[in-house]
């Protein structure tokens, strides 16, 4: 399995809150697939779990990287759209 990695950009004033991290979850659960997200260079979370996205204390400005394990390009590029649109508040 391969992993495509994709950048967001958090752009909602009060950063990485319950209601998007909750929406991210909800949409990854949809999807099926294994998604990480985390600041590079650091430890990744699974954005399966609310508390997990929320444990990484997310300010606004920060990028991300997001890591999806899947060999659909387009898949993962949707995905990944939804998640920004989520990031923006």
């Amino acid at each position: 399995m391969s992993v495509i990695s994709l950048e967001v950009e958090v752009l909602d004033p009060i950063g990485l809150h319950a209601r998007p991290a909750s929406q991210i979850v909800k949409l990854v659960k949809e999807s099926g697939l294994t998604i990480t997200i985390g600041r590079p260079g650091e430890d990744f979370v699974k954005a399966n779990s609310a508390l997990m996205l929320m444990s990484l204390k997310i300010k606004t400005g920060e990028k991300l990287t997001l890591q999806f394990e899947t060999e659909d390009a387009a898949v993962a590029s949707d995905l990944h759209v939804q998640i920004q649109e989520f990031l923006k508040g």
